[in-house]
């Protein structure tokens, strides 16, 4: 057996490295939640926008697109084995293992920033931020039963998952709006400038790919995504469908919230 680190592996070992060592040098010698935050939101503008760009060229390389053109007899093979879950690709693990990195060392500061958000004010101050904990956490156990996966050759899916990652490309620009909200609360201009640009890229990217990936899987034996969806196997169901309905919900509040704090506000003031 070979001793050998694969190229997943070898991106996950430096990615769990080099990523908490960055934050941590990045970190002033006295930590405050502010300080903490603004760190952390930076690696993650960082890394969301790098795993966007390289998710995309993994995709690129792989010809998904062609997928949509290729067909497979109805009952030639099944589901499980159509060339969208098949195709393994070491461009992709990699891809994969980086993400693991990430939200493992994600997770531990978020909870260590939800700690000091209550030690800073004796209330519950961090709850929002120790459920986006739990959810990194969460996301990095999978990943990392992936890399089992992966290490045995198993692996399976790894292009949908690499197409899920395109929804990073909406954290920047939340990222940015969220800064832009908390210390220059007068940018007006730019916060709504700002937010336009994130719903529609959220919309594109976390609601509106969904539907993609779909169309993709389904494509294969000629059906269209909702075709596709149903005949996904039930768990796969439910994991689709909440992510499909929670990212929808979450952007509908967001155009209603926006719709409200300007276009509702813009009109009142013209009419006053």
């Amino acid at each position: 057996m070979s001793t050998l680190l694969t190229p997943a592996q070898w991106t996950l070992t430096a990615g769990s490295t080099i990523y908490p060592l960055v934050f941590y040098i990045s970190l002033p010698k006295k930590v405050t939640p502010v300080r903490l935050a603004q760190r952390r939101e930076a690696i993650s503008i960082f890394h969301c926008t790098f795993m966007t760009i390289v998710s995309l060229a993994c995709l690129r390389q792989s010809g998904v697109r062609d997928l949509l053109s290729s067909r497979v007899n109805e009952d030639e093979i099944p589901d499980r084995d159509l060339p969208i879950i098949t195709t393994r690709s070491e461009f992709a693990n990699a891809i994969v293992a980086l993400e693991t990195a990430y939200l493992l060392q994600d997770s531990l500061i978020l909870f260590y920033a939800s700690k000091l958000h209550r030690r800073a004010d004796g209330t519950t101050k961090g709850l929002n931020i120790k459920h986006l904990a739990y959810h990194h956490a969460g996301l990095s156990v999978a990943l990392g039963i992936l890399q089992v996966y992966i290490a045995q050759g198993r692996e399976k899916g790894v292009l949908i998952i690499v197409m899920m990652m395109l929804m990073n490309a909406s954290s920047p620009w939340g990222t940015l709006r969220s800064f832009l909200v908390t210390f220059k609360p007068d940018a007006r201009r730019a916060i709504m400038i700002t937010t336009v640009v994130y719903l529609t890229i959220f919309g594109t990217c976390r609601v509106y790919l969904v539907y993609y990936i779909l169309n993709v899987f389904g494509a294969q034996k000629g059906r269209n995504a909702f075709e596709a969806f149903v005949k996904l196997r039930w768990h796969c169901q439910f994991g689709t469908g909440a992510i499909a309905v929670v990212n929808t919900a979450w952007l509908i509040l967001g155009v209603s919230n926006f719709a409200k704090r300007y276009l509702v506000g813009v009109s009142l003031n013209k009419n006053s």
